[in-house]
């Protein structure tokens, strides 16, 4: 995504459910035309908040008639800054990273691992889905022609701060952090999207 496009945050956020919920569609061979109306109703979205967020993409349809599927899906592809195998490294132990693997299926969301770093010194050397685990220090070191931007981490809380700091000299600019930890100090231009799963408990229970 260009950055002079001054997209808003939310806007983005629901530009990528939409590009989820298509590749859903599409994976079930569910092609054919979409609407506003339709993508609304299914992800419980004002209509006119599709139409606004489908602006910043442009072109991919017209008034009254929808999107092709598939032409929607490539258009959001592109324009988040993805691609048919988005690189991303995983953090954990390798218990974690096959457990996120059960539930979170790379390969089904055009994902592609390309490294697993653990905290834990005795995973390391192990293979996993066919790559060797290396310690969550060796980070700085991933190679930089595999153009990785985004990290999952799932370590343990006590590593958090580290591995953030350690991917930030790697030069991952994106961290979807699963662990909870609360106060951490965001490495200078890195996003992070935090999911602190013990406050979420909390708040549902709460209400």
């Amino acid at each position: 995504m260009s950055q002079d496009q001054r997209v808003p945050e939310a806007s983005v956020y629901r530009l990528s459910l939409y590009h989820c919920y298509l590749g859903e569609l599409l994976r079930k061979g569910a092609v054919g035309r979409i609407t506003s109306r339709q993508l609304a109703a299914e992800l419980s979205i004002k209509e006119e908040t599709v139409r606004r967020d489908m602006s910043f993409i442009g072109g991919v349809g017209r008034p009254g008639a929808g999107y092709e599927s598939d032409t929607l899906f490539h258009a959001l592809t592109e324009f988040l800054g993805l691609s048919e195998e988005y690189p991303i490294v995983k953090i954990g132990s390798i218990q974690m990273i096959e457990a996120l693997q059960v539930v979170f299926p790379s390969e089904s969301y055009g994902v592609k691992p390309v490294g697993y770093y653990s905290e834990m010194p005795e995973d390391v050397g192990k293979e996993v889905h066919g790559m060797v685990v290396r310690h969550v220090t060796e980070l700085p070191d991933i190679d930089p022609a595999l153009d990785v931007r985004v990290a999952l981490v799932a370590c343990s809380p006590g590593w958090v701060q580290m591995t953030l700091d350690l991917l930030a000299k790697a030069g991952i600019t994106g961290a979807l952090l699963l662990t909870p930890a609360i106060k951490l100090q965001r490495p200078e231009g890195m996003d992070i999207h935090h999911v602190r799963m013990p406050c979420d408990i909390k708040s549902l229970a709460c209400k």
